[in-house]
């Protein structure tokens, strides 16, 4: 099976610009994943990744190692991250600008601004599930003003609408529904909002569409791409003409205004949000979360700083009255949030624990007594495709992080390999 890679990663990874797909062996793990085979994929593609110090040794393999790894453990390690790359500049006016700003709940904001149009554009990080859970926080107090489509950049675009048409039939995310709903958050983020009444709607560039793709040109594929979601964008708002839209995109996809996402004196573009803003005329509410993080070293201090005045819940900081964004998207986007610090509960990120499922402890069968195993849960009765509920991994001798799961039948499946993968 040819493994099913992220167009993003296609278009805008620089190792990548002098061909068709991605390397044979990031291909042969990326066809593990796709197969549900997610320890494995991960351990071959961090052997790809790093070098024997920890630090980079093929960028585009590091970048599927970050995606994929997340799918597994919830979150990246930042000593990792920090041996990956050489020390960054730590960004000390974003540390002044933020410790004078004044913090606003989120979620409250964001409503509050939601009433006065019909689609709100939230972007994610696509190595932080975190950012998912808060995705899912988005779309319930979004539904009660009339948001009624969840249309999302990870759902996979097929001309005949059957793999949308398939997960409205089914309710729940199958391994074939897209690239990062692999990730058990996402399905659960996706999951919920079927449960609450959105229509899934998918607005990717199509393959049709990415035809004429210039593979020595990454400026002109991304032009191309933010025209295609765009206009399938525009014809999604004429199809549901009464309902309102909620587009969750990555990264820079929620610019309203041109910008460099480089930062390195490239040309700017017109993203995606900023030209759907210019075809349907509405103007869209534009929230970013995947700048002020702890993800990135040199935010890292900032977000820091940041967290002191959330109060352990996402928010919103203000200066002079005004929604202070930081970065590239300053002035490219209306609203900014920034997470609370980490904390864990029953060994796992609080901001999971705190979704509403109960922790479940892994059943002693299931535990290794050598190596590592990810062990997963699934819907007794559920399809052999379908995406884990909730998965933990647990290495031999150590505490077992506990699954988080709806109170509802179970079934468990472990993978397991020997210690050595690292």
């Amino acid at each position: 099976m040819k493994a099913l890679v992220p167009l993003a990663l296609l278009i805008a990874a620089p190792a990548m610009a002098q061909s068709s797909g991605p390397p044979p062996q990031v291909d042969a793990a990326m066809s593990l994943l796709d197969q549900g085979h997610y320890l494995t994929a991960r351990d071959k593609l961090a052997k790809l990744a790093f070098d024997p110090q920890g630090r980079v040794k093929d960028e585009y393999a590091y970048q599927m190692w970050q995606q994929e790894s997340v799918m597994v453990t919830g979150e990246l390690d930042l000593a990792t991250l920090d041996r990956a790359h050489s020390a960054p500049l730590i960004q000390r006016d974003w540390i002044a600008r933020v410790q004078q700003a004044v913090a606003h709940d989120a979620i409250a904001e964001i409503v509050k601004r939601a009433k006065d149009t019909r689609i709100v554009i939230l972007n994610e990080a696509h190595s932080s599930p975190r950012d998912r859970m808060f995705a899912l926080q988005v779309a319930r107090a979004l539904r009660p003003l009339g948001y009624g489509v969840l249309a999302a950049e990870a759902f996979y675009n097929d001309p005949a609408g059957k793999i949308m048409a398939r997960l409205r039939h089914d309710g729940f995310v199958r391994r074939g529904t897209g690239f990062y709903t692999l990730d058990p958050v996402y399905a659960r983020f996706v999951r919920t909002a079927l449960a609450m009444g959105y229509t899934p709607a998918a607005y990717e560039q199509t393959e049709e569409q990415s035809a004429a793709a210039h593979p020595a040109d990454r400026q002109a594929n991304i032009v191309a791409r933010e025209q295609a979601q765009a206009e399938n964008l525009a014809a999604l708002m004429a199809r549901f003409p009464s309902q309102k839209v909620l587009i969750y995109v990555g990264h820079s996809h929620v610019a309203e205004a041109a910008i460099d996402e480089t930062g390195e004196g490239n040309p700017k573009i017109d993203w995606m949000a900023a030209r759907l803003k210019r075809m349907t005329g509405i103007d869209p509410l534009t929230i970013d979360q995947a700048t002020v993080t702890d993800l990135d070293a040199g935010a890292r201090p900032a977000q820091v700083a940041a967290a002191r005045l959330l109060g352990g819940r996402p928010g919103i900081l203000f200066e002079q009255g005004k929604p202070l964004v930081l970065g590239q998207y300053a002035g490219a986007v209306d609203l900014q949030v920034i997470h609370p610090a980490r904390r864990y509960r029953f060994g796992r990120p609080a901001w999971l624990a705190a979704s509403g499922a109960r922790p479940v402890p892994v059943p002693a069968a299931f535990r290794p007594r050598h190596g590592r195993c990810l062990v997963q849960a699934f819907p007794a009765g559920a399809s052999a495709d379908a995406v884990p509920l909730d998965q933990v991994m647990i290495t031999a001798g150590e505490r077992a992080p506990a699954l988080l799961l709806p109170a509802r039948p179970m079934r468990f499946f472990r993978q397991c390999v020997q210690l050595g993968g690292k």
